[in-house]
């Protein structure tokens, strides 16, 4: 398994009041496996997120990443877990607006020191952004955003992948373009996906879509 959650508990200040957030959840994912995370804003998806990732401490509970014990990690233990085996693809894209695609491409893999030309330009190859390569993020499109912070996260080879409403900025066409490619470059890679989104489409698109409400997740057989 790539991430194995058991129990897991967090509060929020809601005011002056503390606010159960998550009430003891629990999720398997597998290797190469597609996970599609629904929800009301304010039910917990990226605040789960952001406890994957190591961002927030964990209060009650366990994640297990890529066989390391997240509520047991030091800070340098979660930093090397986020350089080495976590991709994160955000919904604003996070490039860096020096670099060309082709250096932001690969960015992360030369942070996680598994820098592999050839693999990027295959990235880039599949996500038919190779004639791209020479220029900056502020002359590309959404869609071309998105496409490159893909190749990005991919690059320096993840066990996991958090993307977070990663086609919220695009139209119905590119947005299904892009989760094509990317469903297809994780199961090329066996990396396992976490997708938050409000997109029936998208969610479709996922091997198993749960959705998030009063702190539990119930899977959604089939998504319509």
């Amino acid at each position: 398994m790539s991430l194995i959650i058991e129990s897991l508990n967090h509060q929020i200040s809601d005011g002056h009041n503390q606010r159960k957030l998550l009430s003891d959840l629990s999720l398997a994912v597998g290797q190469g496996e597609c996970i599609g995370l629904m929800g009301d804003s304010g039910s917990g998806k990226t605040t789960l997120l952001n406890l994957i990732a190591g961002l927030e401490p964990i209060q009650q509970g366990q994640i297990t990443l890529a066989g390391v014990e997240l509520a047991h990690a030091s800070e340098q233990q979660l930093s090397e877990l986020r350089k080495k085996q976590l991709g994160i693809i955000f919904q604003q894209y996070n490039l860096l607006s020096s670099l060309s695609v082709q250096d932001n491409i690969a960015f992360s893999a030369r942070l996680a020191g598994r820098y592999d030309a050839s693999l990027c330009r295959e990235l880039a190859r599949q996500l038919d952004i190779q004639s791209l390569l020479t220029q900056y993020p502020l002359t590309l499109s959404g869609g071309e955003l998105q496409r490159v912070a893909i190749a990005r996260a991919l690059s320096a080879q993840p066990k996991l992948l958090l993307a977070d409403e990663p086609t919220g900025n695009l139209d119905d066409n590119n947005s299904a373009g892009v989760v094509a490619l990317l469903v297809k470059l994780v199961k090329s890679h066996d990396t396992a996906l976490v997708l938050v989104t409000h997109s029936h489409h998208v969610a479709g698109k996922m091997d198993k879509t749960y959705q998030l409400a009063d702190g539990q997740l119930t899977i959604i057989s089939k998504v319509v």
